[in-house]
């Protein structure tokens, strides 16, 4: 965990996030032509342990949590990204440690905690610098996907 991470943010986002993160690096950088749920489901997996039990109240918390955004990248992922490869993965700095940027040719998809307007505003604010930094250019559209 970064030390960004541990001062700007409660323990428990942290830990979802740096697992979110892994999950969608590992998923993303997947051949298209393998990429399918079970290979979602298989880097879960492989990346569950930096979500770390001890971070929650409860068992049942932790399984809550695990389940819910196990559900949501696998729609997230739906079968039509499957052919799509992402230009870039991004995600921010000390208070954007839990956001998710993925940068196609059409569109940007962000991941966010919860549908707020200030994140949705900050997002938009961003998106245009952080793609033209990194790939040059700012796809039109930006897609945000809620994990509350």
């Amino acid at each position: 965990m970064s030390a960004a991470c541990h001062h700007a943010l409660p323990e428990r986002p942290c830990a979802v996030g740096a697992f979110l993160r892994r999950v969608v690096e590992a998923y993303c950088q997947t051949a298209p032509s393998l990429r399918s749920p079970f290979s979602l489901l298989h880097a879960i997996e492989r990346h569950r342990p930096l979500l770390l039990r001890a971070a929650f109240p409860s068992p049942l918390h932790y399984g809550l949590v695990l389940a819910k955004v196990t559900d949501h990248l696998l729609e997230f992922f739906g079968p039509e990204e499957r052919e799509e490869t992402p230009l870039l993965l991004a995600g921010g700095e000390e208070r954007e440690a839990v956001r998710l940027y993925i940068v196609y040719c059409d569109r940007v998809r962000v991941l966010l905690w919860r549908d707020e307007e200030d994140e949705i505003r900050h997002c938009k604010e961003q998106v245009p610098l952080l793609c033209r930094e990194a790939v040059g250019f700012c796809p039109c559209e930006l897609e945000c996907c809620f994990l509350s």
